[in-house]
């Protein structure tokens, strides 16, 4: 199939570690910076809305049901040089289990928020490429769920992403 995207084993070497990462991407940008540097979020937009069907279908959520959604670019310090876009979704009953401060983040990252929550368990990971802002761009995505609470979490690697020094902390 033309259509279909690679599959992970076609990854750069480069990105692999990014991909699979099973923790924050947060900590693992910060280390790759390194002082003096900070991981900052530009918020390019938020709110509530409905869910696009794959949303819906990830999130297990039923008909006419909304979510909140955030959509971020996060860089070391220079927003003209992202490192990732991400988009995190929310349906608006996961906000009545301890999910509701996860709205107010602003500009700070959401993911070392997200890894503090001990109560919140991450899917397997789904990583491939898509073309999504120009060419193709590898990306990753994972629900994290508290019960029946889910966020859906989509990262897409930036030219921009620095390269690889280590997990940085859980």
């Amino acid at each position: 199939m033309a259509g279909k995207p690679p599959a992970l084993r076609h990854a750069p070497r480069a990105i692999w570690p990014w991909l699979i990462l099973p923790a924050s991407l947060t900590a693992a940008l910060q280390r790759a910076y390194g002082k003096p540097h900070t991981v900052r979020a530009l918020l390019l937009d938020s709110g509530r809305a409905n869910p696009s069907p794959v949303e819906r279908r990830i999130l297990c959520m039923r008909r006419g049901e909304r979510i909140f959604w955030r959509e971020v670019l996060l860089h070391g310090g220079d927003p003209a040089y992202p490192a990732l876009w991400a988009r995190t979704t929310i349906p608006l009953r996961g906000l009545r289990h301890g999910l509701l401060p996860l709205t107010r983040h602003g500009t700070r990252p959401i993911g070392n928020t997200l890894f503090r929550h001990r109560r919140l368990r991450r899917s397997p990971i789904q990583a491939d490429s898509r073309p999504r802002f120009g060419p193709r761009r590898w990306q990753r995505r994972s629900v994290l769920r508290r019960g029946s609470a889910g966020v859906l979490v989509e990262e897409h690697f930036l030219p921009d992403l620095p390269c690889w020094a280590g997990r940085g902390r859980r």
